[in-house]
């Protein structure tokens, strides 16, 4: 069983951020929901800097806990800044991830590079 830093757990244990966004104005996805480990994101970024951020995933404690980790980091930044995002940076912001989960901030990332006007 792996072994999850604490900071990830409390991120998971939160996920404050999860669910719907009315008024999404962006979205990003990586993954395909039923094709695996998926992350999804929307952001209200009406002119450029994040306002809200939520996420829907389907996958493992990391996963959820990255995902959280964005949101976290994503209210108040530009969305521009938000699209160079390395899964180097998630990994940090969640304090690592246990071996074999490094796909879970490489999603994350992913999701955040492929964000787009939402309509």
């Amino acid at each position: 069983m792996p072994t999850y830093p604490e900071r990830l757990l409390v991120l998971f244990r939160s996920a404050a951020h999860g669910g719907d966004l009315p008024g999404a104005t962006h979205f990003g996805q990586a993954g395909q929901p039923g094709g695996g480990p998926w992350i999804q994101f929307w952001f209200r970024a009406p002119d450029g800097v994040v306002e809200a951020a939520r996420w829907r995933t389907f996958g493992c404690p990391a996963a959820i806990g990255c995902s959280e980790a964005v949101c976290v980091q994503a209210e108040g930044q530009a969305l521009a800044r938000l699209q160079a995002v390395t899964a180097a940076e998630v990994t940090e912001w969640v304090g690592g991830v246990p071996e074999g989960k490094e796909h879970c901030p490489e999603l994350a990332a992913q999701a955040l590079r492929e964000c787009r006007p939402w309509e």
